[in-house]
């Protein structure tokens, strides 16, 4: 792919159409940080005699990067069930992890032959009164979350726009509209309400950037957990694009690792030694896998399952500005139940 060309970059709100919900995005920040960029393959055809002539298109894109503003109500949208990740009560059932997932396709809430293409359109609100819509989208890539005290709730995250597939790469293609926001039109003179009828609301229970304790099962010296810089979880989900012709028709969710990581000031440096030391050369890094639960303000939780312990920058730091130890690491294992992966993960409604 050529390098992308920005078609919007500024304050805005992103409106995700997924599992029969619209999902209002707002950007991260006073100054917004939204962006639209537009991106396109081509072939250079040239002759021997004379050099470059002209290009052909194959293939066109687009990207929406932004950063979430705080919302918990928005992990339903952010983290799809094909992750392994839930919503307590909501999805409690195994089996909702499938690599392989295609998740342009994913958009009424349930894989399979009746959903197939039915894909989820994402419609982006500027400020300066324009509005974009675009057909056919999923997010590609996934935010952290950051658990703590005076930090963003998300990391950022990426959407990607393909041309719908049974639409042809043209002007009618689909691949994204431009019109004036009905809303906002004119930008100076719109209302600035964005879009209605949308979740979330971006009440008080929103606002988690308050003290999230943890707990690793009966585990001794980590079942009062608590962390000197928060909590930082990473669902590292690689996607590949499937191509018909060096056009991309689909991305594949090929893997996904959760990851929470947190400098600890509840055990001791030989407690958490005693996790390390522990491990043998080709063994599992846990014998027993315990479950991680944090819990923060509001009432708001997040479990990770079966999570293995280890250590990343281990050690005292002497002299430093930290207090003790360098960051351990939680990774969620995936455990089966009649050979049906369960969840990986499970955040609080």
């Amino acid at each position: 792919m050529s390098a992308l060309s920005i078609l919007y970059s500024g304050p805005g709100q992103v409106v995700l159409s997924q599992q029969g919900s619209n999902y209002a995005i707002n950007t991260e920040g006073e100054n917004g940080s939204l962006k639209i960029e537009y991106g396109e393959k081509r072939t250079k055809r040239s002759t021997a005699g004379f050099g470059y002539l002209k290009s052909t298109i194959d293939d066109q894109i687009v990207k929406v990067t932004t950063t979430p503003f705080d919302s918990w109500a928005l992990l339903p949208a952010l983290f799809p069930p094909y992750l392994g990740i839930g919503t307590a009560g909501a999805l409690t059932t195994s089996g909702k992890l499938l690599i392989g997932t295609r998740p342009h396709d994913f958009a009424g809430g349930t894989l399979g032959a009746s959903v197939i293409n039915a894909t989820a359109q994402t419609t982006v609100y500027g400020l300066d009164g324009r509005l974009f819509t675009i057909a056919r989208t999923a997010i590609t890539k996934h935010p952290n979350i950051k658990l703590g005290v005076g930090m963003p709730l998300f990391g950022g995250i990426e959407i990607t726009g393909l041309v719908p597939v049974a639409n042809a790469i043209g002007p009618s293609s689909g691949l994204i509209a431009v019109s004036n926001d009905p809303q906002n039109s004119g930008g100076s003179a719109g209302t600035n309400n964005f879009v209605s009828g949308t979740t979330p609301s971006y009440g008080v229970p929103d606002f988690v950037n308050g003290h999230w304790t943890g707990a690793l099962g009966s585990l001794t010296g980590f079942t009062a957990l608590d962390a000197e810089d928060g909590w930082d979880i990473t669902v590292d989900a690689k996607y590949s694009p499937l191509t018909v012709q060096k056009r991309t028709c689909h991305y594949k969710l090929d893997g996904v690792e959760i990851v929470c990581k947190a400098r600890l000031t509840g055990p001791s440096q030989t407690q958490i030694n005693a996790q390390v030391l522990a491990h043998t050369l080709g063994g599992v890094l846990t014998g027993t896998p315990d479950n991680l639960v944090l819990n923060g303000p509001s009432g708001k939780s997040i479990t990770l399952y079966d999570v293995e312990v280890f250590m990343e920058g281990s050690g005292f730091e002497f002299g430093g500005n930290k207090l003790s130890n360098g960051e351990t690491a939680f990774v969620s294992n995936i455990d089966f139940t009649a050979g049906v992966p369960n969840l990986a993960m499970v955040f609080s409604s």
